[in-house]
């Protein structure tokens, strides 16, 4: 799935080079509070369709004129399905039999874009894709809607196949988007963000056992020495879960001093300190006051919302672990809050 995201990532960027009805049937959909800071290069026609992408007022008969106008060699206003979704936004009830007709003429790809623009239409949809059998979308659609089990190897195999031979148009780009966020969703149900990075810490002790004791006969164990080592094996364990993550980030010099950020997961606003309490130390409370120092520069992160301290202590050096959650709770200063959360684990 993290190759998905990077295909994503690149093609999103394509789509944003070509100021037409396509980008802002996108915008509408995925992200329609940046629909209002994007200029577009329209017709006469594709203005009005743009007014309903926006949500915007329009005297509806000019809508119903531009529908109903006698087709020029063939092409109407409903041949292009864009420009006919704006359209339809701005006029639901004149065109709904229009949209009727749209949706039974299209394939399963702009099925699947219909419903995002009249979700009323998720229904048929979902009979239909039982139906369906000579589309190689019928995997991925039937995971997004969850009306049927699709296994792992066909997945995949649509998934590869459509990445690799397919131009991604935006109904592609909407439709993937749509699958990995459903694959991110239900590969952790009823858990959020801030649940699955708690867990993957927890049981960071026990996890590493793999690596650090129990490896095959002549494969050498890792060494976990530092702070780094945990960091970098923290990352694989994480960006497995959340193909977005970052390492260190440096934010704004406080008091002349620079502070990097171990860990970033910027879509969740959740930042990841990480610590490691060596042989050498004494006990934790150098390591307390470290923490509040950093504390101060992480106010310069206004997006942030949740901060997890994750401290190993392999040696057991830690005297009194209130004192680590004495850290624990919100963090305010003038405008900017966040809330901290330490899990120490040896």
């Amino acid at each position: 799935m993290v190759y998905l995201r990077e295909i994503l990532k690149h093609n999103k960027a394509k789509l944003f080079q070509h100021k037409n009805i396509e980008l802002a049937a996108y915008l509408y959909i995925k992200s329609f509070s940046e629909l209002s800071n994007n200029s577009f290069e329209l017709s006469p026609e594709e203005e009005f369709a743009l007014i309903g992408y926006k949500k915007e007022f329009v005297d509806t008969s000019k809508i119903v004129a531009i529908v109903t106008k006698t087709p020029i060699k063939g092409i109407s206003a409903i041949s292009n399905v864009y420009k006919f979704a704006g359209l339809y936004l701005s006029a639901k009830d004149e065109l709904s039999q229009q949209m009727i007709e749209k949706y039974d003429q299209s394939d399963l790809k702009q099925k699947y874009f219909l419903t995002k623009v009249e979700p009323s239409l998720i229904s048929r949809l979902s009979k239909d894709i039982l139906e369906i059998d000579d589309d190689p979308l019928v995997n991925l659609v039937s995971t997004v809607l969850g009306v049927s089990l699709v296994n792992d190897t066909d997945f995949n195999t649509t998934l590869k196949s459509i990445t690799r031979d397919c131009d991604i148009d935006v109904q592609m780009q909407i439709l993937l988007e749509d699958v990995e966020d459903t694959f991110l969703q239900t590969k952790f149900i009823n858990k959020n963000a801030d649940e699955v990075v708690r867990d993957v810490m927890n049981n960071f002790s026990n996890a590493i056992q793999k690596i650090i004791k129990d490896r095959r006969v002549n494969h050498p164990t890792f060494r976990i020495e530092d702070e780094y080592d945990v960091q970098d094996i923290l990352y694989v364990i994480l960006k497995s879960i959340f193909p977005t993550l970052r390492e260190e980030d440096p934010i704004p010099k406080v008091g002349g001093k620079s502070t990097k950020i171990d860990l970033i997961i910027r879509e969740e606003k959740i930042l990841i300190e990480v610590k490691m309490i060596k042989i050498k130390d004494s006990n934790e409370i150098h390591f307390i006051e470290q923490l509040k120092v950093d504390f101060e520069s992480y106010h310069q992160c206004k997006w942030l919302r949740k901060l997890f301290c994750f401290v190993y202590d392999p040696y057991k050096k830690t005297r009194d672990i209130s004192n680590f959650n004495d850290l624990n709770g919100e963090r305010r200063k003038g405008e900017n809050n966040f809330n901290v959360e330490v899990i120490v684990v040896n």
